[in-house]
C-alpha cells in the first residue's frame, strides 16, 4: 500500500548522524513508492544537508531554546505547533518519529525510529534535570508503550528500550551512501575523528592521546572535524585551550562547519579513523569511515561493538592510552594490515550498512502497519 508518510524530527539544521538518518530514511521510503514530508520546527538551509532543499520540508519556525538553555523543554512545548503545521499541509497516513518520541501515542498510526530514549541520555545524579523533565519523561513512556512499531539503531538501544519500556523493537542500522563514501587506497598520513563538538564525545581523550604519541613521533597529525552545537560553544574554546596548553598546535587541527564534500574527502584521505565517545548508542562516523576503507579504532562499548569487527575492520579497545597509541602506530607502519582492514571494512559496509539494506528492512516493518 502506498502511503503519505511524515518523518518528524524537531531540528534538521545540523549536519550530524541523526539528520543524515532522517534524510536517508526519507529517500528509502520514496524509493518504495511512498510520498514523504519532513515535519520540523528548526530548519536553516545554510546549516542543513543540502539535499533537504529539494525535499518537502514543512517548518513551524519553532524555538531552539529559552535563554540559551532548556532545549528539551522548548521542543516539548513547541512540538504540538510543529505537528499542527505539518498536518494542515500534508495530512499523513503514517507518522515516523525520529525525535519527539513522546508524541507517538497522539498521532496514529505511528512508528518510532529510536536513536536512544531521550530520558536515558541524562547524567546520573542530575536531580534538577529529572525534576524539570518529569512531564516529558512520562509522555515519552506513553509514546513508547502505545506506538505501533519501534525501530532502533543498534542492539545497545534495543536493550535499553526493552529494559525501560518492556517493548520489543526491530534493529535497522542507519545506512551509508556507498556511492558517495567510496574506498580510497591513497592517504595523506593523518589521523581523523569526526563528531559534534560537545563534551560527551570525549575529544579531550583524543588530544591527550596525540600528546602522548608526539613523544614517539613529533610529526603525528590529528584532524578533528566537528559540528559546533548551540549552547556548547565553550567546549570548542576548551579544546583549543587544551591544544595550546600541551603545545600541540602543529599536530592537531579542528575544522568546523565543513561542507559535505569536504567531510567525505577528509574520510577518504586519512590513514586511520578514531572514534572517542564512550557508551555511544550507535555512531554514524565509524561506518562512514569504513565505507571509505579506513580502519576504525573505538572503545569496546555501545554501538561500535556492533559495527566494528575487532582486528578485521579496526580495533575495539579499553580506556588505555597505551593501547590506543600502540594500535595506531602499528597500523601506520604496517601497510599490508591497513590494506587488509580497508578491504574488509568497505565490504562490511556494502553488505550490512548500505541504504539498500536499510530499505529492505524498513519495508518489512511498513508491511505490518495497519492504515485506516
Amino acid at each position: 500500500m502506498i502511503m503519505k508518510i511524515a518523518i518528524v524530527h524537531y531540528d534538521i539544521s545540523m549536519q550530524t548522524g541523526a539528520q543524515r538518518l532522517v534524510l536517508g530514511m526519507g529517500n528509502s521510503l520514496k524509493k518504495l513508492g511512498h510520498e514523504v514530508a519532513y515535519f520540523t520546527a528548526i530548519y536553516d538551509q545554510e546549516k542543513a544537508f543540502e539535499e533537504f532543499r529539494n525535499e518537502n520540508v514543512i517548518v513551524s519556525n519553532g524555538k531552539l531554546d529559552y535563554f540559551g538553555r532548556f532545549r528539551a523543554i522548548t521542543a516539548y512545548r513547541e512540538s504540538k505547533e510543529m505537528m499542527k503545521t505539518g498536518i494542515n499541509k500534508f495530512k499523513p497516513d503514517l507518522y515516523v518519529f525520529s525525535s519527539n518520541y513522546y508524541l507517538a501515542d497522539n498521532y496514529k498510526p505511528s512508528m518510532i525510529y529510536c536513536h536512544h530514549p531521550e530520558q536515558l541520555l541524562i547524567r546520573k545524579g542530575d536531580f534538577i534535570r529529572k525534576l524539570l523533565h518529569f512531564p516529558i519523561d512520562r509522555a515519552e513512556n506513553k509514546g513508547f508503550k502505545e506506538t505501533d512499531i519501534i525501530l532502533c539503531n543498534s542492539d545497545f538501544t534495543k536493550s535499553a528500550i526493552n529494559e525501560k519500556f518492556n517493548r520489543n523493537s526491530t534493529i535497522i542500522f542507519p545506512g551509508v551512501d556507498v556511492d558517495k563514501f567510496t574506498r580510497n587506497e591513497v592517504d595523506e598520513e593523518y589521523i581523523l575523528t569526526v563528531n559534534r563538538i560537545v563534551p560527551n564525545k570525549n575529544l579531550i581523550f583524543a588530544i591527550e592521546l596525540i600528546d602522548k604519541m608526539k613523544k614517539r613521533d613529533n610529526k603525528i597529525k590529528l584532524i578533528i572535524v566537528g559540528v559546533k552545537q548551540v549552547g556548547f560553544e565553550w567546549h570548542l574554546d576548551e579544546l583549543n585551550n587544551k591544544i595550546k596548553e600541551l603545545e600541540l598546535s602543529d599536530n592537531i587541527e579542528i575544522h568546523t562547519n565543513v561542507t559535505d564534500s569536504e567531510l567525505v574527502n577528509s574520510y577518504k584521505n586519512c590513514s586511520v579513523f578514531l572514534y572517542t565517545p564512550k557508551e555511544e548508542h550507535f555512531g554514524i562516523a565509524p561506518i562512514e569511515a569504513m565505507a571509505c576503507g579506513k580502519p576504525v579504532i573505538a572503545f569496546n562499548t555501545g554501538g561500535p561493538k556492533e559495527t566494528i569487527i575487532n582486528d578485521i575492520t579496526g580495533y575495539l579497545l579499553e580506556e588505555d592510552l597505551d593501547q590506543w597509541e600502540n594500535k595506531i602506530f602499528y597500523l601506520l607502519k604496517n601497510n599490508q594490515k591497513r590494506m587488509d582492514m580497508s578491504i574488509a571494512a568497505r565490504n562490511r559496509i556494502v553488505d550490512e550498512f548500505s541504504w539498500d539494506a536499510f530499505m529492505r528492512k524498513i519495508k518489512d516493518s511498513l508491511d505490518k502497519i495497519k492504515v485506516n
